[in-house]
């Protein structure tokens, strides 16, 4: 239930912001288009952005709970939640930021990855340590979903190159 609640949060968010912009847009328009059209574009586009966040959410909260299968740390589904949620949450803001400043600092090639796979680890750890994980559970979990998300990460940029040298 608080996965949908996140969503439908989501959803209102990003609802009200693109109604809010074609709105906007609208009324520079010459030919304006009716109200149903623009809550029907909203709508649309709400839907979009929300199935995106709950894809990487449930791939963020698939990997804490494979880690969490894997070594037997019995999480609770509301730990899992808050995990997932915060790690989220950390992947679409500052983790994005981080990545262009290696990407410019290291050049796009594969040490900028593992300079941001180990400041996604440090992140992971001091987010576990804010929801007061116990250390070898938030040292599993941060170590975990960091390696997946590297692989991830990794298998993309090979096949990025791959067909780019083709």
């Amino acid at each position: 239930m608080n996965i949908s609640i996140f969503l439908l949060i989501i959803f209102i968010l990003s609802f009200l912001i693109l109604f809010w912009f074609t709105h906007h847009e609208n009324k520079k328009e010459e030919k304006k288009d009716g109200l149903l059209t623009l809550l029907v574009v909203a709508g649309t586009f709400s839907v979009i952005i929300t199935l995106v966040f709950a894809l990487f959410l449930f791939l963020i909260m698939g990997s804490t709970s494979v880690i969490d299968i894997m070594f037997s740390l019995e999480l609770t589904t509301n730990q899992l939640l808050v995990i997932g949620i915060s790690f989220l949450i950390y992947w679409f803001t500052i983790d994005n930021i981080l990545g262009k400043f290696f990407e410019y600092l290291l050049g796009e090639n594969i040490y900028a990855l593992l300079a941001l796979a180990i400041s996604r680890l440090v992140s992971f750890y001091m987010i576990g340590t804010l929801i007061k994980l116990n250390e070898d559970m938030n040292m599993t979990i941060s170590i975990g979903v960091s390696i997946i998300l590297l692989s991830i990460e990794v298998l993309y940029f090979l096949r990025k190159k791959a067909m780019i040298e083709e």
